[in-house]
């Protein structure tokens, strides 16, 4: 392999690398939004809080699903259906949120925006 593919192709792990980390760090704070609304459940601008941090979700997984389509996250293509699959299934959560905001309902949304975080962080430190 000459040289300047192996620079060509280090360069495109680097930059998949930090689309992953950027996706994972967003989801994180969405996540941590999520949970302040969670732990704050019975304050008065709950609504307005949690419908600010749905926005964020929606606009984080919308990105998820934008980048998958644009071909930025270059992840196996098993892998790029299951996310497809994830935020689908996310915005269902959300708008399942914003139609009856329950505690349980939220915590499911947090518990999956963070796993995924979670696992987008591994895909970076592999690659």
């Amino acid at each position: 392999m000459s040289p300047e593919l192996q620079i060509q192709q280090a360069q495109r792990r680097i930059h998949h690398a930090d689309v992953m980390m950027g996706e994972a760090t967003r989801l994180d704070a969405v996540a941590a939004q999520l949970m302040a609304v969670q732990r704050q459940w019975n304050t008065s601008d709950r609504d307005a809080r949690l419908m600010a941090a749905l926005d964020a979700s929606r606009t984080v997984w919308h990105g998820i699903q934008a980048a998958l389509a644009g071909g930025t996250l270059e992840l196996p293509l098993e892998v790029q259906h299951n996310l497809l699959i994830l935020s689908v299934y996310a915005d269902s959560k959300i708008g399942t949120c914003e139609t009856t905001p329950t505690v349980d309902a939220l915590g499911s949304l947090i518990a999956l925006t963070r796993t995924l975080a979670g696992s987008l962080k591994e895909w970076r430190e592999a690659a």
